[in-house]
């Protein structure tokens, strides 16, 4: 009975422990990101649109006018002794060009990784899409970085 009490204490001080979550609703940024164009990759440039319509502000006054272009890249880097790939690097190079009432900025951003191959092809066709997925995730985040240091 002891231990249950004294682990209910332990649980109920540590659980106010003050975290609180970077991207939250407080932290909304001051300006509104309107994609005008898209090239490349779909499958990344939607990505890419999720990502930033997540940080956006609508009500704001300060709006970038932006056209993205991807050029994703699945590399191979070795091989076995049949010819098959062992390795492969993925690749995404992310151009956007943005325009404002004050600016006319291009900025690149690139992200590299490298994964082993898998013998099932729909998993690693879903391996794939995830890191495509975190690619995404970065380069919205540089991207934020980038406009932020703007001001």
């Amino acid at each position: 009975m002891k231990k249950k009490f004294i682990l209910l204490l332990l649980f109920i001080s540590l659980s106010h422990c003050g975290f609180s979550p970077i991207y939250n609703t407080a932290n909304k940024l001051d300006y509104k990101i309107i994609i005008n164009e898209k090239n490349g990759d779909k499958f990344l440039n939607n990505l890419i649109s999720q990502e930033i319509l997540k940080i956006s502000d609508n009500n704001a006054t300060k709006i970038y006018y932006v056209k993205v272009n991807t050029i994703y890249e699945k590399i191979i880097l070795s091989k076995n002794s049949k010819g098959s790939p062992t390795e492969y690097q993925l690749k995404a190079i992310t151009n956007f060009e943005i325009q404002n009432k004050n600016i006319k900025k291009e900025i690149s951003l690139n992200e590299k990784q490298n994964i082993k191959n898998i013998s099932d092809i729909f998993e690693l066709k879903n391996y794939e899409n995830t890191v495509k997925t975190n690619f995404a995730i970065s380069i919205v985040r540089n991207l934020n970085l980038q406009l932020l240091n703007e001001k």
